[in-house]
């Protein structure tokens, strides 16, 4: 499908769009737009969330483009414009986060390289931050630097089921007196959640293993459009109606609720993310940003596992919810003041 114009959300000037297949025959949506101005400083490369599409990030595109990059913005499999891996299309489904990381490589290597010339970069956000760290060794030899925006290492307690584990410590410390404390690392707002990591993430990859992959989560649905307050993506509603109109206008770009198949799949990586081995392995050169209110990844848990990458730096942006890119100018500003920090990595 061509890229969608909306009067509130118009395509950028330049646009060039189409899909890319990926080697086990999968259709990806990307479109690129050249850079503008007389600077030319590299491209970047945006790496979508999940449920995401490639008009949401119009207004990314112009703020890059303006600093001198060529973009070029891509659908994961399953949404968008990309091929649905579902009869029931609304359904947010992946077998195993390698198959992100196939349309990573497939679209770096069949435009992002091909079409535009180095510096390479990429920026990426929450289920796209989670590929690109899983997978640096083989990114670091497409790409110079990365951006990452509020990566998806874990879920945090309290805002997707109860604390279970948190209400039996506060039990605790209460019959023994205060003689029991709990570690400041799980006092934090927005602390990893124990039950859903030691108990939820188990259960949730038995049933896919028992055939029930392609359910929705328990409560999920086809649903794509929520009213503002109940989103916990940004706190600006300018941006989030606009990205509201955009899907009233092409419901088919629209993702509802993940399966227990892609729950699954993330499960697998963010447990990963905790392993010993895997702050090491980061190669690739990064900045990660994080949400200070973030409501849907753990700021914490990012926090901690960028302190184990020898090659990442970390900014933490106070009183930003989770899309940091859409989110209200005070916020948005300071998270593109560190991109301006950071890429292309020298003084010009």
């Amino acid at each position: 499908m061509s890229l969608v114009d909306h009067p509130d959300n118009p395509i950028p000037a330049g646009a060039h769009s189409g899909f890319v297949r990926t080697p086990d025959g999968v259709r990806i949506r990307y479109a690129h737009w050249p850079a503008v101005g007389k600077v030319r400083r590299g491209t970047v490369t945006i790496l979508q969330g999940r449920a995401e599409f490639i008009e949401k990030y119009f207004e990314v595109v112009g703020d890059l483009r303006s600093r001198g990059f060529a973009v070029i913005a891509f659908d994961w499999r399953g949404q968008g414009g990309s091929d649905r891996l579902l009869r029931n299309a609304r359904k947010g489904h992946i077998r195993a986060f390698r198959q992100y990381r196939e349309d990573l490589r497939a679209v770096l290597k069949t435009v992002s390289l091909a079409e535009y010339p180095g510096p390479h970069f990429a920026l990426a956000h929450s289920t796209g931050g989670a590929v690109l760290l899983s997978d640096t060794p083989r990114l670091r030899t497409m790409l110079d630097r990365a951006v990452v925006c509020a990566p998806l290492i874990a879920l945090p307690r309290g805002h997707w089921i109860p604390d279970v584990f948190g209400a039996l410590r506060r039990v605790m410390q209460k019959t023994s007196f205060g003689l029991y404390q709990e570690p400041y690392a799980r006092r934090r707002p927005g602390s990893p959640s124990e039950f859903v990591e030691k108990v939820l993430f188990p259960a949730v990859r038995l049933f896919a293993l028992l055939g029930l992959a392609r359910l929705y989560v328990p409560g999920g649905n086809g649903d794509i459009l929520i009213p503002f307050e109940d989103n916990r993506q940004t706190s600006d509603r300018v941006r989030f109606d606009r990205f509201n109109a955009v899907l009233e206008k092409a419901p088919e770009l629209g993702v509802g609720a993940p399966t227990l198949g892609w729950l699954s799949a993330a499960a697998k990586c963010m447990v990963w993310f905790r392993a010993r081995e895997a702050g090491p392995s980061v190669k690739l050169p990064c900045l990660v940003i994080a949400a200070g209110q973030d409501r849907i990844v753990s700021t914490p848990a990012i926090e901690d596992f960028t302190s184990r990458v020898k090659a990442a730096g970390y900014v933490e942006i106070a009183g930003a919810e989770h899309e940091l890119l859409m989110e209200r100018d005070r916020y948005r500003d300071r998270v593109f003041a560190a991109i301006d920090a950071f890429i292309p990595g020298n003084d010009d």
